[in-house]
Parts: C-alpha cells; structure tokens; sequence
C-alpha cells in the first residue's frame, strides 16, 4: 500500500493558504499549513512533505531564504505561487531551488497539472543533496 503524499503550504495570506490547502488535499495530500518562512522550514523538517509551496513574500524569514534552508535537509518538489510576476522574482526563486513558479491568481486545474507534472521527475539520485567533488580533490 503506498504511503499517503505530504504537503506543506507557506502562505501568510489565510484565503490563499485555504486555497491550496484544499485543492492539494483534492490532489490526494495530507497538506500542513505555515504562515511565516521560519515556521514552513520547520514544518518541513517535521513532516518529511513530497511537495512545498511557498510564496515570497512571508514576514520574518521570506520565501527564498526558506527555500535555501529547506534545500539544506529536503529534495521535497517546491513550487513558488507568489502575486509577483517579475522575471528577477522567478529567476531568483528558481537559483534559490525551487522547481517551479506559478503567478496568483492561478487557475486550479493549472496548478493540479503543474503538482501532476513535478510529482513525475525523479527526485532522489545518487548524488542528491551532496555537494559536488571534482576528481582527485581533497
């Protein structure tokens, strides 16, 4: 029997938070919820989650710094859904780790496709979360 997904959600804003919490439970995920980037990098730490979605913009510690840590300790799929659609917010979420990035408002079925479509990459490889040693160094 396979063991059930796990998701966290990063979101401050409470109607956003809901939202995705209800259509990645509708996607088959036990969804734990944060709203500050340091509360969603222990919830990461904590559930072990498939998938993360975060937005940028979160008081305290914000979306690229969370994305940095949890990438410390996680290969979890982490997906940015942030109101900001500017190509430096993208390019910076990416390079910080994150899979993918999708603009608010969203459509649902968009979403459901882009969780689908990530769930379908491989995550764990034998050099996973290692850094890089080139041949011969010390």
């Amino acid at each position: 029997m396979n063991e059930p997904l796990t998701a966290v959600v990063i979101e401050d804003d409470p109607d956003v938070s809901e939202l995705l919490t209800g259509l990645l439970r509708e996607c088959g995920f036990a969804v734990h919820a944060a709203a500050t980037g340091a509360d969603g990098v222990q919830a990461a730490r904590m559930h072990d989650p498939d998938l993360i979605t975060t937005d940028l913009h979160l008081p305290g510690m914000n979306g690229l710094e969370a994305i940095r840590r949890i990438r410390e300790f996680s290969d979890a799929y982490v997906l940015i859904v942030s109101t900001s659609n500017d190509q430096n917010d993208v390019f910076m979420g990416l390079d910080a780790g994150a899979d993918d990035y999708i603009t608010q408002p969203f459509r649902p079925l968009i979403l459901q496709a882009r969780v689908e479509a990530l769930q379908r990459r491989p995550r764990k490889s034998p050099c996973s979360l290692r850094p890089f040693e080139a041949p011969g160094t010390d």
